[in-house]
């Protein structure tokens, strides 16, 4: 039984495009969640990391129909575009943890306000997004939302890539 699982998990598509979309709707649900059920306000950078899971739900929902009509190797490459939307994701939540942890700017953050004058500073707050990048607003053992998304969208991102890989090599004939 486990080792059919293990098997559908590298070298089915619709099993691995259903889990990509299950896993993404879940991210999404958990941050739709923490923001209107736990009143946790997103930043900019947290609403672009929501992008990408929508973009895995719709390739994963086009491939596995797509799949049926057209061929496995067309699941391979969604499974493929799934996983370089991960990665993607996963960078944008590397960017996002870096402005939390002051390594880098953003331009949703707060800057050096000692260089702007009163006309500046009003023009800034007014343009400013209601939550800033650079805060934290919850962590688990010192690790933000962000830094739990990095590995979870790497992971994804990589086992993605490397079922595409054994998906197409088994549909032909490797």
């Amino acid at each position: 039984m486990i080792a059919r699982i293990f098997k559908a998990a590298f070298y089915c598509p619709h099993f691995i495009l259903l889990g990509l979309a299950v896993v993404s709707a879940s991210a999404l649900v958990a941050a739709l969640i923490s923001q209107y059920v736990f009143g946790l306000l997103p930043c900019e950078l947290c609403i672009y990391q929501r992008i990408p899971y929508a973009v895995v739900i719709l390739l994963a929902v086009i491939g596995i129909k797509a799949t049926k009509k057209i061929g496995v190797k067309y699941g391979a490459f969604n499974i493929f575009l799934c996983g370089v939307a991960l990665l993607i994701n996963s960078g944008i939540a590397f960017y996002h943890v870096g402005v939390e942890e002051g390594w880098w700017t953003s331009g949703c953050s707060i800057g050096n306000l000692s260089t702007l004058n009163a006309d500046d500073l009003a023009a800034s707050i007014k343009s400013a997004p209601a939550v800033s990048c650079s805060s934290k607003p919850w962590s688990l053992f010192g690790i933000s939302m962000a830094g739990y998304n990095i590995a979870l969208c790497g992971f994804l991102g990589i086992y993605s890539i490397l079922s595409s890989i054994t998906v197409t090599r088994r549909a032909n004939g490797f």
